[in-house]
């Protein structure tokens, strides 16, 4: 694997359109993507792992080393050209303090906020 890994829940209506918009940022297209869904069928996943795919966004680096929710953002962030003063942000010291619990609850809160837009209730965490 050469380029950054994201892994996205395909029926989730807020984490399409944030593919959608940081693929549009991509410029140096240094970010792959895949559904967690496909994800799933082609790697032997614990129900524990499978359930946390669910939970937040996981980035898989070229060195294997994952990162999820507010990490993963943070990340992307940093290396899209117009985002990256907002990355740059999220690393100063105590930033994941504000960030994390933010990432969390919109994550926690998605289906509530997107429930027009979610089908089946795919944005719910359980």
């Amino acid at each position: 694997m050469s380029k950054n890994l994201i892994l996205y829940d395909q029926y989730c209506y807020l984490c399409t359109q944030s593919k959608r918009i940081i693929k549009a940022f991509d410029w140096f297209r240094v970010f792959d993507w895949q559904s967690l869904q496909s994800y799933e069928k082609t790697t032997n996943l614990s129900e524990q792992k499978k359930e946390a795919l669910k939970g937040e966004i996981h980035l898989i680096k070229p060195t294997g080393e994952s990162l999820t929710g507010f990490y993963a953002i943070r990340y992307v962030l940093l290396r899209c050209l117009l985002t990256f003063w907002l990355g740059a942000l999220f690393y100063l010291p105590k930033a994941d303090r504000i960030g994390n619990p933010i990432y969390r609850w919109v994550a926690k809160n998605r289906y509530r906020m997107f429930k027009s837009k979610c089908k089946n209730g795919t944005c719910r965490i359980h």
